[in-house]
């Protein structure tokens, strides 16, 4: 299992210096442990009062009783000796007040403790004394504006209301150094989404994408949030009371865009994630997109507001961060890893901006696409990449990155079709490469564009379970394919998983790559040979290839 990480965000508050300070690079041992340091804030001006809390998360489903467990740094000092008992797929939260000065202050954990001090660590030890988690260290005065925003949100001297919510009353301490221990409520509000599951929930919104995901801890990323119409909120307005009643709460900590057209993340002003942020008041830890200050194919209304947008107003909101090939950038919490594999063309098309060529990329070719992985459930999400090399009829072209994908994708259980069943894209290398169980195409009814097309329905239906959101385009013959609404996917261990209300086992199948170069014997023309690969479909402009 790949190591987990969080990402530092940018935050600077007005007179009051708030820290908030992430779950470092942890062990596979540390990431599997029962207890992890999931929350860490400090809080305070440069010369008086400061706050300090530190939430811990039980990842088990029985109560664990913390007597004898301590909280120190790595040196031993200062420490925290803890009591009580931390509820099953619960949360533990230890605040302690000093009013005297900063810095100086040897009592406390985070400024001048273990956080306080480059290269020291914060540390859970058990009633044993084995290391349970720990934190990596970094010095607060390093950058004052580097934080982390994930479930938590700090303004002023109070806990904002969607931090955890204590079950008692706390009482804050002054001049002296108070350790009151609190146990508190998960963050799952009245949302339908059950602690220890993974969910997806495919959403359906017509012709466009939004696909929201929340990890077994509660944590929550959003891929795309489209809109069918530039001058429209009626799919934000699905989309936002649809994701309140999973979540419980309007916190997303990630949101992932997969490129800059209107369905898959609307037009600034009206609609898709604009909406959901700036009028039905949702937050965002962080939002993740492509490259296109590196890779500029074509440009739109949609594209040149949102640029405007991430670059003025909406920086603050949506801690925008351009996406990286791993799984560093998004922690859905122990077991799950979300694998960035495809971004600006993933190598195959040249960096640069075509937008004045004649016919530059299409937007869909920079799509970001990512596995999913939790235990052996595996789900790939693509947004609109492309397939082929086609110039369409609007002066652009498709390139083929779906095969090079391909080999780094692997064998999966659920594919999340690309391009809305669309022929530029779900080319017979890439679905076969893939070879999934299940099939969920996210498309409209009455839709302009005939998706789902009928080769890629066909190709699909003969490796697969297919599910639709809509209909589609009702010249295309769906066959057995189960018109759903919206799509769920729900799992408990990694194995057993359901959709909607049909039930799959994932697996690990053998597959054959005799010569190594990362295809399966279905699609590699010479299995023998390392030189012999799947051609790109229809080949590639040269003008662009890499």
């Amino acid at each position: 299992m790949n190591q987990t990480r969080k990402t530092l965000l940018a935050l600077l508050c007005t007179l009051t210096l708030v820290l908030t300070i992430p779950l470092g690079t942890v062990s596979i041992a540390e990431a599997q442990s029962t207890v992890v340091i999931s929350e860490i804030a400090w809080m305070g001006t440069t010369t008086s009062y400061n706050d300090e809390w530190i939430e811990l998360f039980n990842n088990t489903g029985s109560d664990i009783s913390l007597t004898g467990w301590t909280l120190s740094a790595s040196d031993g000092t200062p420490s925290i000796n803890l009591t009580g008992t931390i509820p099953a797929n619960g949360y533990f939260l230890l605040e302690r007040t000093d009013d005297t000065s900063v810095p100086g202050i040897t009592s406390d954990l985070i400024y001048s403790g273990a956080m306080g001090n480059t290269g020291e660590t914060l540390v859970l030890k058990d009633s044993n004394t084995n290391v349970v988690d720990q934190v990596n260290g970094w010095h607060a005065g390093d950058n004052s504006t580097k934080a982390t925003m994930a479930r938590i949100d700090l303004t002023g001297s109070s806990i904002a209301s969607n931090w955890m919510t204590s079950t008692t009353d706390y009482t804050v301490g002054y001049g002296t150094p108070s350790n009151t221990s609190i146990t508190v409520t998960p963050p799952t509000g009245s949302g339908t989404w059950t602690p220890g599951n993974l969910e997806i929930h495919h959403i359906n919104i017509g012709q466009g994408d939004a696909t929201l995901v929340v990890g077994p801890t509660g944590k929550s990323i959003l891929f795309d949030a489209g809109e069918s119409y530039w001058n429209s909120s009626a799919d934000a307005q699905v989309m936002g009371p649809y994701i309140e009643g999973v979540l419980g709460h309007k916190n997303l900590d990630y949101v992932l865009i997969s490129h800059f057209h209107l369905d898959h993340i609307g037009y600034v002003g009206y609609g898709g994630l604009w909406n959901l942020v700036e009028e039905q008041g949702f937050t965002v830890g962080q939002m993740i997109h492509r490259d296109y200050n590196t890779y500029l194919g074509t440009k739109s209304g949609t594209f040149e507001n949102w640029k405007t947008y991430l670059e003025g107003d909406g920086n603050s909101k949506l801690n925008p961060v351009v996406a990286e090939n791993g799984t560093h950038q998004v922690d859905l919490g122990t077991g799950v890893d979300i694998d960035i594999i495809t971004v600006d063309g993933s190598g195959t098309i040249i960096p640069g901006d075509f937008s004045a060529d004649t016919t530059p990329p299409s937007e869909n070719d920079y799509s970001v696409g990512v596995l999913l992985s939790y235990g052996d459930f595996d789900e790939w999400i693509g947004g609109d990449l492309s397939g082929e090399y086609a110039i369409s009829g609007f002066n652009y072209g498709y390139h083929d990155v779906e095969t090079k994908a391909a080999k780094y994708i692997g064998d999966i259980d659920v594919l999340r079709a690309n391009h809305h069943g669309s022929d530029h894209s779900n080319n017979a290398t890439f679905v076969d490469q893939l070879d999934p169980e299940v099939s969920i195409v996210s498309v409209g009814d009455a839709n302009t564009y005939g998706h789902p097309r009928q080769t890629v329905m066909d190709r699909l239906l003969n490796t697969s379970t297919v599910y639709l959101t809509e209909r589609g385009d009702t010249s295309t013959n769906i066959g057995s394919a189960i018109v759903a609404g919206h799509i769920v996917i729900k799992t408990a261990d990694g194995v057993s998983y359901s959709v909607n209300s049909d039930n799959y086992t994932a697996s690990n199948p053998t597959r054959i790559d005799s010569d190594g170069d990362g295809y399966f014997i279905e699609v590699d023309p010479d299995d023998s040979s390392s030189g012999s690969v799947p051609l790109p479909e229809g080949g590639l402009d040269p003008v662009y290839q890499n």
